[in-house]
């Protein structure tokens, strides 16, 4: 609201990494709107910074999936954007700077011996950095020229409504704030039962079986999932890299490495005995051992120039874009083998350059797909090492054709690819995976935004194409540290974890729930009363418990995406909810995963990549200044 010398009130639902990178950008560009701003609130009920998902309060055991040296907050000078670069540290930096207090009072002293750039940081150090980050900005804005107030609200948003030139936020333990602008920044939602989980769960409710529904790991009650027995687990993402840890390490188990280098586990007593698949059957692949220099070049021709060259309108992925996808890829790897493998190659690389083109679309110059075996003929000459050859079906889905007679094929099959992927993760003699991964990253960002702006779509129905290329993505840029791949496969030996394999289908009777494979067929694999969903669950508007979102929604002040897919909530360019009549409420926001556009959206990234999240965060702390400060013109 409007205060005695015309400053403006803003009001965060949601405290986490999202609402600190816009308040790190808010003080960084505040000098620039002297006064346009007077109190920022921001309610959450766990300790802003962090939020729910990056709480301090959960165990020790579990670690992010990135390395330190990869992890920042603070958008710098790659970052395309229209404010001041305002520094501060990585994980690691502030693991060995500013952030040494915080992390003796929290007892991870341990933790940071020996931390380097190269660390997997427990999710707790990386709570307290966002949390030090968050009082940073605090600072920052406390330090403008014309100071700015944070007030933590540690309570639950109940309403959000307009009154006029503002908004009310209401919150539940009776605080009614009144602020200019109110921006919905919740970040992951917890999402009702959909497709299959609503009849397993009845079934497990009126049969006495155990359910565990999809969901963040460290929310989720594991303690229902009996010892010494077996349990079904959907799901082979880091929500399941997770659960494994929580369900052995944290039932007392340890790893132990024998003078050999072979991990083994020794059981703490209480662990069951997991059956886990998914669809593609497989762990996401590790993230890499080693560092060298990469030769791929920025992914080509999904520049707005390139595209123009199909005609206007939207472009479909599969028949379009895909092959651009699959020649940069294709591309990005042999140039790698070529120019830092060359002794595993047999022809000049201008001329295997030249067939590689030949897969464009015909708009680009190339034959598209009609090419394709013919240039495979050429690249079984040139590399004579079929383990050297890039395939984009096996680097997506490798195990989506394989068929076994039973299932100790489909088992002995799935252990051969996890040792492989293991053992390519710390050769440097695999480097065209390093190069596959950096080209994969800055497209998969440019595909997300070319689809959230309406320029790529499936023709698939029901099809959100956002997910299937961030399952791309995940599976092969984002999976977990090799330690625990190894972990897994010692498990494995241990025989504490089994493999379901691929196209994993599961159904539920009076008995139990019995799982089957698309590897063996129709036949049941395993039977148990136990099963655990571990993943998230598919982001449908819709199916959001968050009660204020659902309340919102049914009094049209924001709305959801039409469609027969998987809708989202509705936003303009910017961020502003767009009502259900369609009119645009300028005065609130909405972001998040669930939030069309805001996908890729990633609160915090690797330093130098331009990161879109940081884009955004300045995009928004630009837009919030510039309307607060017109607000303060004379009336005329």
């Amino acid at each position: 609201m409007r205060n005695e010398e015309g400053g403006r009130d803003i009001a965060f639902v949601g405290g986490g990494p999202r609402t600190t990178g816009i308040l790190l950008r808010l003080a960084a560009r505040g000098g620039e709107f002297p006064g346009a701003l007077n109190t920022i609130h921001v309610v959450d009920p766990h300790p802003a910074g962090g939020g729910r998902i990056w709480r301090r309060e959960q165990s020790g055991l579990l670690w992010m999936n990135s390395r330190a040296e990869d992890v920042t907050i603070f958008a710098d000078d790659s970052v395309d954007m229209d404010g001041p670069v305002s520094p501060g540290p990585r994980v690691d930096q502030w693991v060995h700077g500013a952030g040494r207090a915080a992390i003796r009072e929290a007892g991870l002293d341990p933790e940071a011996e020996g931390f380097t750039g190269r660390t997997f940081p427990s999710r707790r150090m990386q709570s307290l950095y966002l949390r030090w980050a968050f009082e940073e900005a605090v600072r920052q804005l406390a330090d403008l020229p014309e100071p700015v107030t944070v007030i933590e609200h540690r309570a639950t948003a109940t309403g959000v409504s307009d009154a006029g030139d503002h908004q009310l936020v209401r919150l539940d333990n009776g605080t009614v704030l009144s602020a200019s602008t109110a921006i919905l920044s919740q970040g992951h939602l917890d999402v009702a039962d959909a497709g299959d989980r609503a009849p397993l769960r009845a079934a497990a409710e009126n049969s006495g079986l155990i359910y565990v529904p999809p969901g963040f790991t460290a929310d989720l009650d594991l303690s229902v999932v009996p010892a010494g027995k077996p349990a079904i687990v959907r799901g082979l993402g880091l929500a399941f890299i997770d659960a494994m840890v929580l369900l052995f390490e944290g039932r007392g188990g340890r790893y132990v490495r024998d003078s050999a280098g072979l991990l083994s586990y020794v059981p703490g007593g209480r662990e069951p005995i997991l059956w886990a698949g998914s669809r593609r059957g497989v762990p996401y692949q590790p993230k890499l051992g080693y560092e060298v220099e990469v030769h791929a070049g920025p992914p080509r021709y999904l520049d707005d120039q390139s595209l123009d060259r199909f005609g206007p309108g939207p472009l479909d992925y599969d028949s379009r874009i895909l092959p651009i996808v699959d020649w940069n890829l294709r591309t990005s790897h042999y140039r790698q083998l070529w120019v830092a493998h060359p002794e595993r190659t047999r022809a000049d690389w201008a001329e295997v350059e030249r067939t590689l083109a030949q897969l464009l679309p015909p708009e680009l110059g190339g034959r598209g797909p009609a090419a394709d075996a013919d240039v495979r003929d050429a690249i079984s000459v040139a590399v004579p090492d079929v383990g050297d050859h890039f395939d984009l079906a096996g680097l997506d889905r490798p195990f989506a054709t394989v068929t076994a007679a039973d299932h100790s094929e489909t088992e002995s099959l799935i252990d051969a690819y996890i040792s492989t992927r293991l053992e390519r993760s710390r050769d440097p003699g695999q480097s065209p995976d390093l190069a596959l991964r950096q080209t994969l990253m800055p497209m998969f960002l440019r595909l997300s935004s070319l689809y959230a702006a309406g320029r790529v779509v499936s023709r698939v129905r029901g099809e959100r194409l956002d997910r299937r290329l961030h399952g791309l993505f995940s599976y092969n840029a984002s999976g977990p540290p090799p330690l625990r791949v190894e972990q897994l496969q010692a498990l494995r030996r241990a025989g504490l974890l089994r493999f379901l394999g691929p196209g994993v289908g599961v159904t539920a009777d009076g008995e139990g729930f019995h799982a089957t494979s698309t590897a063996t067929g129709a036949r049941r694999i395993v039977s148990t009363t136990t099963l655990i969903d571990a993943h998230l669950a598919p982001g449908y508007a819709a199916n959001v418990t968050d009660g204020l979102l659902r309340r919102l929604v049914a009094s049209g002040d924001i709305s959801i995406e039409d469609g027969d897919g998987p809708a989202r909530f509705r936003s303009d360019a910017s961020g502003h909810a767009i009502r259900g009549d369609g009119s645009v409420n300028h005065r609130l926001f909405i972001f998040g995963p669930l939030v069309a556009g805001g996908g890729p959206d990633a609160p915090f990234s690797r330093p130098g990549t331009g990161a879109r999240g940081f884009q955004r965060a300045d995009a928004v702390a630009g837009d919030l200044l510039e309307s607060a400060s017109f607000e303060l013109l004379p009336r005329g």
